[in-house]
């Protein structure tokens, strides 16, 4: 537990500010900018160090940004209130500390800062200690342009003795032979001889309590510590075509400065058992492809970097990126890397793909798609590996050709629109099951390891084409004034349906009881109908239950152009699998959409949950992450303001004067079938939790595990592995590797030279996944903001 007092700084006396810009030199940012040149991109931490803590504190940048997010919080932070008791509330089941927020920020705008990057840290660990990733804040400057790295993932795994142990995983950037080199030179062993070795101390402290410590302390992902703690480590997923992903995990690669430690120390016990040694490993950092090595010293790179001023007329949005909704778990822990079959010595040995791992035949395939994929684990238990919500990513015109009601797609109104793809995943995942059906399944796994999220309304339509009957989730808004004046306007004259000019508009919200989409006559009787709640020493005012549309889809089947007519799946009568014979399976970062999904599906349709990973004995722990309500991202926090004509209103928050890679709030209050609290605050365990072990990391082997346990019921079950291959294909092997050195991979990893993933966002946001510029900024455009490489959508769960 880290439960803590509220974290205010209240009384921290304002010693002095310095108001200045850095003044040039040959200073740490020369020797980065030299370093990016000549070294294959990767920078020495000091260098690093040296160039961020060059510059003093920004006085006017500090008031302006503090007014920003104190407006932003007062006026559209969903969970101001709750966030206060976080420690306490619903009976304090979560591990997390009271945040007073608007306290805090009245103290930072205060405190007495040495360097400006310590401001923007504590704005940062701030909202990250909140356990709400839809809620964050970072810096261009400090929390972005640069990634730091150590060599390799690491693999936490419990033994056939219980005993919980971490081990060096993969390298990192395994085809980097100018990182290998540094590494090399710096530790005086080449990295991928020590794969394999088991850590016996990390910095003095037991492995596993300093992996927990980590998780609690440095990431900001989920209010759950054992969630937390498997963002920590290396695990692996199945992607929508069917291969197998390796996340390279946090505690290897970080979007912030690790201050101020400039090495990890590590205690090592070869993979033998023949050998210990103790290595200073030290952190070297990657730039982000954003970041353009124009600067040469210190001032210019605050000017160019942290600041880059806006031209005469461009426009009022200052994100460096628009960043879309299936970003925040496909780039958790920063990079996704395929590797072959062939890895390491002292690695069990996972091949690159599903089929046939257990050696009889299965895992079989029987389809792999655009958004998930299908496998028999054996002759009467089906898997469906769906590691996202999201439609994003092909073109309509691929998927409009296969829709039963093309005109469905004119209204899809709110958050972008989703597209004919949106109709087309539904149809993709149904059809799928339906085929485990046809080739005998009986059971059904559903693989939402790392869903990230994506459109809400697909979530919704995931369950419901399984279970009838099955209702939309509700959310609530917390009605300060500016979210009142904000709502009051949108309801006037954001009225059209199909392409509403804000996320706040009436075609934004269904009512729950009708199903209809709100009118302007529907804005007094739910949104303005509030009610008090009192959290702590905050008392303030909600909206009646409203559906949020998140992608559109209508799911009144009576009503033209639902999704029932679009997609030409029937709503079901009966359930397609048996409520006892289905099971959600995922490692507890199932995120956003996919959170709500798993309420849904396990609050009111009565469905399992199994979760993997955690501390070895620990108990089920809560298996949807995040589930938030309604997202306002700088677009929307800004522009929507505008486009009604609010922006320069006393309580309108105002553009950043600096860079900012993320900044978000949760606007919406989502519920699943408790209505004492949000999903986000109401508790719920898991039924089931599956310890990772060498055979359970190889995502084949937690299915088995789970297909067993879906029959015999939890704490009943004891798999063991079927057959004694000491190599086998899918790591159920009698022991680990006794023999040589296994061949380097000669596969081509997803990451480009330099480390990063060539087809992911750069960055490695551990604290703020959701933070990582998606953009390239454009030379010669308006300063801090790139063409998004999406258009950015507006109403949106995630």
């Amino acid at each position: 537990m880290i439960k803590a007092g509220i974290a205010a700084l209240v009384g921290l006396a304002a010693l002095g500010v310095v108001d200045a810009a850095p003044t040039p030199g040959s200073d740490g940012c020369t020797q980065v900018a030299a370093q990016m040149k000549l070294t294959g991109g990767w920078i020495d931490h000091k260098n690093v160090k040296d160039c961020l803590d060059s510059f003093p504190l920004d006085q006017k940048i500090r008031t302006a940004t503090v007014d920003t997010l104190r407006k932003a919080i007062d006026g559209q932070y969903a969970f101001t209130d709750m966030a206060s008791i976080a420690s306490t509330i619903d009976g304090g089941k979560w591990d997390l500390k009271d945040i007073d927020l608007l306290q805090s920020l009245d103290a930072f705008a205060k405190k007495a800062y040495p360097t400006d990057r310590e401001f923007h840290d504590d704005l940062n660990n701030l909202f990250r200690d909140l356990g709400d990733a839809h809620t964050g804040y970072s810096s261009y400057c400090y929390h972005s342009a640069f990634t730091f790295r150590h060599p390799w993932t690491y693999r936490v795994l419990v033994g056939k003795d219980g005993k919980q142990i971490v081990q060096l995983g993969t390298l990192v950037a395994p085809n980097d032979a100018i990182w290998a080199a540094k590494i090399k030179e710096a530790i005086k062993v080449d990295p991928k001889d020590l794969v394999g070795s088991t850590i016996t101390a990390i910095d003095g402290k037991d492995p596993i309590a300093w992996v927990k410590a980590f998780g609690d302390s440095l990431i900001g992902l989920s209010k759950d510590s054992q969630t937390r703690f498997n963002q920590v480590t290396s695990r692996q997923n199945v992607a929508a075509d069917g291969s197998i992903t390796t996340r390279v995990g946090a505690a290897s690669s970080r979007s912030r400065l690790p201050v101020p430690e400039a090495t990890r120390k590590l205690a090592l016990r070869s993979a033998d058992g023949k050998n210990t040694t103790e290595i200073d490993v030290p952190w070297f950092a990657i730039a982000a492809p954003t970041l353009k090595a124009k600067f040469t010293d210190s001032a210019s790179f605050y000017q160019d970097v942290c600041i880059r001023p806006q031209p005469t007329g461009a426009p009022t949005r200052r994100d460096v990126a628009a960043i879309t909704h299936n970003d925040f778990i496909n780039v958790a822990e920063q990079e996704t890397v395929e590797y072959n079959a062939e890895q390491f010595a002292g690695l069990a040995v996972y091949p690159n793909k599903t089929d046939g791992a257990y050696g009889n035949g299965f895992p079989k395939t029987v389809q792999n798609g655009m958004y998930a994929s299908f496998f028999l684990v054996d002759a009467e238990t089906g898997v469906v590996a769906m590691p996202t919500y999201s439609s994003d990513g092909f073109p309509d015109s691929q998927c409009i050709g296969k829709l039963k009601d093309p005109e469905a797609t004119a209204n899809i109104g709110t958050g972008g629109p989703a597209g004919a793809c949106f109709y087309v995943f539904i149809m993709e995942v149904y059809n799928g099951i339906q085929q485990l059906k046809e080739q005998g399944a009986k059971r059904l796994i559903l693989d939402w390891t790392d869903n990230g999220g994506g459109w809400g309304d697909l979530g919704y339509f995931a369950v419901a084409t399984l279970f009838p009957n099955v209702k939309r989730d509700v959310a609530t808004f917390r009605m300060t004034p500016l979210l009142k004046k904000l709502m009051t306007a949108a309801f006037e004259k954001d009225l059209n349906e199909t392409t509403p000019l804000t996320m706040f508009g009436p075609a934004n919200f269904v009512d729950p009881a009708t199903g209809l989409s709100l009118t302007s006559a529907d804005l007094n009787r739910l949104i303005l109908k509030t009610h008090k709640e009192t959290f702590g020493k905050y008392t303030s005012e909600y909206s009646d239950f409203v559906s949020i549309v998140d992608g559109g889809g209508i799911a009144d089947p009576k009503r033209p152009h639902s999704a029932w007519n679009a997609t030409g799946i029937p709503p079901p009568a009966t359930p397609v699998f048996p409520v006892e014979n289905v099971v959600v399976l995922t490692n507890g970062l199932c995120g956003s959409t996919c959170a709500h999904s798993a309420r849904l599906i396990h609050d009111e349709v009565g469905v399992k949950v199994f979760v993997k990973g955690g501390e070895a004995g620990a108990k089920p722990f809560s298996f949807s992450s995040f589930p938030g309500g309604n997202v306002v991202d700088i677009p929307q926090l800004f522009d929507d303001l505008k486009r009604i004509g609010l922006a320069n209103n006393e309580l309108a928050p105002q553009p950043f004067l600096h860079s900012v890679s993320l900044w978000r709030v949760n606007a919406g209050v989502g519920y699943s079938k408790r209505k004492d609290l949000p999903a986000e605050y109401s508790y719920a365990a898991a039924d089931c939790r599956i310890d990772i072990t060498e055979e359970t990391f190889f995502p084949p082997g937690a299915w088995k595990v789970a297909a067993e346990l879906l029959k015999t019921g939890c704490g009943q079950a004891k798999p063991t592995p079927s057959g004694t291959p000491t190599t086998g294909p899918i790591g159920y092997p009698t022991g680990m590797p006794t023999g040589g050195p296994v061949p380097y991979p000669t596969g081509t990893p997803t990451d480009s030279p330099i480390g990063y993933p060539t087809s992911t966002p750069s960055g490695s946001p551990v604290e703020y996944p959701i933070g990582t510029p998606t953009g390239t900024p454009v030379e010669g455009a308006p300063g801090s903001y790139p063409t998004p490489t999406t258009k950015p959508k507006c109403t949106r769960k995630h």
